[in-house]
Protein backbone atom coordinates (compact mmCIF):
# COMPACT_ATOMS: atom_id res chain seq x y z
CA UNK A 1 0.00 0.00 0.00
CA UNK A 2 1.53 3.31 -1.06
CA UNK A 3 1.58 6.39 1.10
CA UNK A 4 -0.13 9.47 -0.21
CA UNK A 5 1.82 12.49 -1.37
CA UNK A 6 3.87 13.76 1.62
CA UNK A 7 2.84 17.30 0.81
CA UNK A 8 -0.67 16.43 1.89
CA UNK A 9 0.58 16.27 5.48
CA UNK A 10 0.59 20.05 5.54
CA UNK A 11 -3.17 20.02 5.04
CA UNK A 12 -3.71 18.14 8.30
CA UNK A 13 -4.93 20.30 11.18
CA UNK A 14 -3.37 19.02 14.44
CA UNK A 15 -5.55 21.32 16.53
CA UNK A 16 -9.03 20.24 15.59
CA UNK A 17 -9.52 17.52 12.98
CA UNK A 18 -12.97 17.16 11.54
CA UNK A 19 -15.12 18.05 8.58
CA UNK A 20 -13.92 21.16 6.73
CA UNK A 21 -17.37 22.69 7.19
CA UNK A 22 -16.95 22.69 10.96
CA UNK A 23 -16.62 26.34 11.96
CA UNK A 24 -14.55 27.72 14.80
CA UNK A 25 -17.75 28.59 16.69
CA UNK A 26 -19.07 25.05 16.28
CA UNK A 27 -15.81 23.52 17.51
CA UNK A 28 -15.80 25.89 20.46
CA UNK A 29 -19.38 24.98 21.32
CA UNK A 30 -18.55 21.28 21.05
CA UNK A 31 -15.68 21.56 23.51
CA UNK A 32 -17.78 23.67 25.84
CA UNK A 33 -20.54 21.04 25.89
CA UNK A 34 -18.00 18.33 26.68
CA UNK A 35 -16.52 20.47 29.44
CA UNK A 36 -19.95 21.04 30.99
CA UNK A 37 -20.65 17.31 31.05
CA UNK A 38 -17.26 16.42 32.49
CA UNK A 39 -17.63 19.22 35.04
CA UNK A 40 -20.72 17.63 36.56
CA UNK A 41 -19.09 14.19 36.45
CA UNK A 42 -15.78 15.07 38.14
CA UNK A 43 -16.07 18.61 39.49
CA UNK A 44 -14.17 21.70 38.34
CA UNK A 45 -10.91 20.48 39.84
CA UNK A 46 -11.11 17.36 37.68
CA UNK A 47 -11.29 19.11 34.31
CA UNK A 48 -8.15 18.43 32.26
CA UNK A 49 -7.30 19.66 28.78
CA UNK A 50 -6.17 16.21 27.66
CA UNK A 51 -9.39 14.43 28.62
CA UNK A 52 -11.51 17.17 27.06
CA UNK A 53 -9.78 17.20 23.70
CA UNK A 54 -9.46 13.40 23.60
CA UNK A 55 -13.22 13.13 23.11
CA UNK A 56 -12.97 14.93 19.78
CA UNK A 57 -9.66 13.45 18.70
CA UNK A 58 -7.75 16.72 19.00
CA UNK A 59 -4.55 17.76 20.72
CA UNK A 60 -4.59 19.95 23.81
CA UNK A 61 -3.63 22.85 21.56
CA UNK A 62 -7.34 23.10 20.71
CA UNK A 63 -7.99 24.55 24.16
CA UNK A 64 -5.46 27.30 23.55
CA UNK A 65 -6.61 27.98 20.01
CA UNK A 66 -10.29 28.26 20.90
CA UNK A 67 -10.23 29.57 24.48
CA UNK A 68 -6.73 30.94 25.02
CA UNK A 69 -6.00 28.21 27.57
CA UNK A 70 -7.75 26.46 30.46
CA UNK A 71 -8.37 29.75 32.25
CA UNK A 72 -10.27 30.99 29.21
CA UNK A 73 -12.25 27.76 29.06
CA UNK A 74 -13.28 28.10 32.70
CA UNK A 75 -14.35 31.69 32.08
CA UNK A 76 -16.42 30.55 29.10
CA UNK A 77 -18.05 27.82 31.23
CA UNK A 78 -18.96 30.33 33.93
CA UNK A 79 -20.29 32.91 31.48
CA UNK A 80 -22.38 30.25 29.75
CA UNK A 81 -23.62 29.03 33.13
CA UNK A 82 -24.87 32.46 34.13
CA UNK A 83 -26.65 32.85 30.80
CA UNK A 84 -28.45 29.51 31.23
CA UNK A 85 -29.15 30.26 34.89
CA UNK A 86 -30.69 33.66 34.13
CA UNK A 87 -32.79 32.27 31.29
CA UNK A 88 -34.19 29.53 33.50
CA UNK A 89 -35.15 31.89 36.33
CA UNK A 90 -36.45 34.61 34.03
CA UNK A 91 -38.66 32.10 32.21
CA UNK A 92 -41.04 32.01 35.17
CA UNK A 93 -44.38 33.31 33.95
CA UNK A 94 -45.72 36.44 35.60
CA UNK A 95 -49.12 36.54 37.28
CA UNK A 96 -51.05 39.25 39.08
CA UNK A 97 -49.24 38.34 42.32
CA UNK A 98 -45.65 39.67 42.23
CA UNK A 99 -44.78 38.07 45.57
CA UNK A 100 -45.88 34.63 44.36
CA UNK A 101 -43.89 35.21 41.17
CA UNK A 102 -40.83 36.17 43.24
CA UNK A 103 -41.16 32.97 45.24
CA UNK A 104 -41.51 31.00 41.99
CA UNK A 105 -38.29 32.53 40.69
CA UNK A 106 -36.56 31.57 43.93
CA UNK A 107 -37.81 28.03 43.44
CA UNK A 108 -36.54 28.07 39.85
CA UNK A 109 -33.18 29.30 41.16
CA UNK A 110 -32.95 26.32 43.51
CA UNK A 111 -34.09 23.85 40.87
CA UNK A 112 -31.41 24.96 38.41
CA UNK A 113 -28.62 25.10 40.97
CA UNK A 114 -29.44 21.67 42.40
CA UNK A 115 -29.59 20.23 38.88
CA UNK A 116 -26.10 21.65 38.12
CA UNK A 117 -24.28 21.59 41.48
CA UNK A 118 -20.71 21.53 40.16
CA UNK A 119 -21.33 24.30 37.65
CA UNK A 120 -23.11 26.33 40.32
CA UNK A 121 -20.20 26.24 42.74
CA UNK A 122 -17.77 27.07 39.94
CA UNK A 123 -19.91 30.07 38.99
CA UNK A 124 -19.68 31.42 42.51
CA UNK A 125 -15.97 30.70 42.96
CA UNK A 126 -16.48 27.80 45.38
CA UNK A 127 -13.65 25.63 44.12
CA UNK A 128 -10.58 24.01 45.58
CA UNK A 129 -6.92 24.91 45.25
CA UNK A 130 -6.01 27.92 43.17
CA UNK A 131 -8.99 27.57 40.82
CA UNK A 132 -11.12 30.67 41.20
CA UNK A 133 -13.01 31.97 38.20
CA UNK A 134 -14.91 35.23 37.70
CA UNK A 135 -15.68 35.85 41.35
CA UNK A 136 -17.01 39.26 40.41
CA UNK A 137 -20.50 39.55 41.88
CA UNK A 138 -20.37 43.00 43.44
CA UNK A 139 -23.77 44.11 44.71
CA UNK A 140 -22.82 47.70 45.44
CA UNK A 141 -25.07 50.64 46.15
CA UNK A 142 -23.80 52.18 42.92
CA UNK A 143 -25.76 49.56 41.04
CA UNK A 144 -22.86 47.56 39.64
CA UNK A 145 -23.82 43.98 40.35
CA UNK A 146 -21.08 42.06 38.59
CA UNK A 147 -17.88 42.71 36.67
CA UNK A 148 -18.89 40.63 33.64
CA UNK A 149 -22.03 41.04 31.54
CA UNK A 150 -23.46 37.55 31.99
CA UNK A 151 -23.29 37.84 35.78
CA UNK A 152 -24.77 41.34 35.63
CA UNK A 153 -27.69 40.11 33.53
CA UNK A 154 -28.36 37.22 35.93
CA UNK A 155 -28.44 39.42 39.02
CA UNK A 156 -30.65 41.95 37.25
CA UNK A 157 -33.33 39.24 36.92
CA UNK A 158 -33.48 39.13 40.73
CA UNK A 159 -33.45 42.92 41.11
CA UNK A 160 -36.27 43.32 38.58
CA UNK A 161 -38.32 40.78 40.48
CA UNK A 162 -37.79 42.67 43.75
CA UNK A 163 -38.65 45.98 42.05
CA UNK A 164 -41.94 44.52 40.88
CA UNK A 165 -42.80 43.56 44.47
CA UNK A 166 -41.90 47.08 45.66
CA UNK A 167 -43.95 48.74 42.92
CA UNK A 168 -46.98 46.66 43.91
CA UNK A 169 -46.95 48.24 47.38
CA UNK A 170 -46.69 44.88 49.11
CA UNK A 171 -43.45 45.86 50.87
CA UNK A 172 -41.87 49.13 51.94
CA UNK A 173 -40.04 51.22 49.31
CA UNK A 174 -36.68 49.72 50.25
CA UNK A 175 -33.53 49.79 48.16
CA UNK A 176 -34.08 47.01 45.63
CA UNK A 177 -30.40 46.04 45.47
CA UNK A 178 -30.21 45.65 49.24
CA UNK A 179 -33.40 43.56 49.27
CA UNK A 180 -32.19 41.45 46.34
CA UNK A 181 -28.92 40.83 48.19
CA UNK A 182 -30.87 39.54 51.17
CA UNK A 183 -32.89 37.12 49.05
CA UNK A 184 -29.73 36.03 47.22
CA UNK A 185 -27.93 35.40 50.52
CA UNK A 186 -30.78 33.29 51.85
CA UNK A 187 -31.31 31.29 48.67
CA UNK A 188 -27.61 30.79 47.95
CA UNK A 189 -27.01 29.59 51.51
CA UNK A 190 -29.90 27.15 51.29
CA UNK A 191 -28.65 25.77 47.97
CA UNK A 192 -25.13 25.17 49.27
CA UNK A 193 -26.44 23.38 52.35
CA UNK A 194 -28.78 21.31 50.18
CA UNK A 195 -25.90 20.36 47.86
CA UNK A 196 -23.86 19.32 50.91
CA UNK A 197 -26.72 17.12 52.14
CA UNK A 198 -27.24 19.15 55.31
CA UNK A 199 -31.00 18.66 55.25
CA UNK A 200 -30.96 14.89 55.11
CA UNK A 201 -32.66 12.58 52.71
CA UNK A 202 -35.94 13.26 50.88
CA UNK A 203 -38.80 13.00 53.37
CA UNK A 204 -36.55 13.94 56.31
CA UNK A 205 -35.82 17.61 55.55
CA UNK A 206 -36.76 20.34 58.02
CA UNK A 207 -39.01 23.25 57.14
CA UNK A 208 -36.47 25.72 55.81
CA UNK A 209 -36.96 27.28 52.40
CA UNK A 210 -40.59 28.35 52.72
CA UNK A 211 -39.99 29.91 56.12
CA UNK A 212 -36.97 31.78 54.78
CA UNK A 213 -39.07 33.31 52.02
CA UNK A 214 -41.94 34.19 54.33
CA UNK A 215 -39.75 35.74 57.02
CA UNK A 216 -37.82 37.86 54.53
CA UNK A 217 -40.94 39.16 52.83
CA UNK A 218 -42.67 39.94 56.13
CA UNK A 219 -39.52 41.63 57.38
CA UNK A 220 -39.61 43.88 54.33
CA UNK A 221 -43.14 44.97 55.20
CA UNK A 222 -45.64 42.54 53.69
CA UNK A 223 -48.58 41.24 55.72
CA UNK A 224 -48.08 37.68 57.05
CA UNK A 225 -51.46 36.47 55.79
CA UNK A 226 -50.81 37.93 52.34
CA UNK A 227 -47.41 36.27 52.18
CA UNK A 228 -48.91 32.90 53.10
CA UNK A 229 -51.52 33.29 50.34
CA UNK A 230 -48.76 34.08 47.86
CA UNK A 231 -46.78 31.06 49.00
CA UNK A 232 -49.83 28.86 48.56
CA UNK A 233 -50.33 30.27 45.06
CA UNK A 234 -46.72 29.44 44.28
CA UNK A 235 -47.12 25.87 45.49
CA UNK A 236 -50.35 25.43 43.52
CA UNK A 237 -48.73 26.72 40.34
CA UNK A 238 -45.74 24.45 40.90
CA UNK A 239 -47.93 21.41 41.34
CA UNK A 240 -49.67 22.29 38.08
CA UNK A 241 -46.29 22.19 36.33
CA UNK A 242 -45.66 18.55 37.21
CA UNK A 243 -46.52 17.53 33.67
CA UNK A 244 -43.96 19.82 32.05
CA UNK A 245 -41.42 18.37 29.54
CA UNK A 246 -38.85 16.05 31.18
CA UNK A 247 -35.91 18.36 30.46
CA UNK A 248 -37.24 20.87 32.98
CA UNK A 249 -35.51 20.27 36.37
CA UNK A 250 -37.98 19.31 39.08
CA UNK A 251 -37.48 19.31 42.81
CA UNK A 252 -38.48 16.22 44.72
CA UNK A 253 -41.71 15.90 46.67
CA UNK A 254 -39.98 16.41 50.02
CA UNK A 255 -38.58 19.72 48.76
CA UNK A 256 -42.11 20.82 47.92
CA UNK A 257 -43.44 19.79 51.31
CA UNK A 258 -40.61 21.72 52.92
CA UNK A 259 -41.69 24.92 51.20
CA UNK A 260 -45.39 24.24 51.66
CA UNK A 261 -44.91 23.76 55.37
CA UNK A 262 -43.00 27.03 55.65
Amino acid sequence: MELSDPTSVHCYNPVMPGPPSSSRAERRAQLLDIALRQLEESGPEGLQARSLTAEIGASTQAIYTLFGGMAGLFEAIVADGFVRFAQHVDAVAETEDPVADHFSRGWAYCDWALAHPQLYRLMFGLTGGGLRVLVGLEMTMAGTLANFPEGQAAIEVLVRSVNRVIESGRIRPVNSIEAAAQFLSATHGYVLLEIAGAFGQPGERPQVLGQLAVNLMVGLGDEPDAVQRSLLATITARNDMRHDPPDRPQADTAHDVTVASG
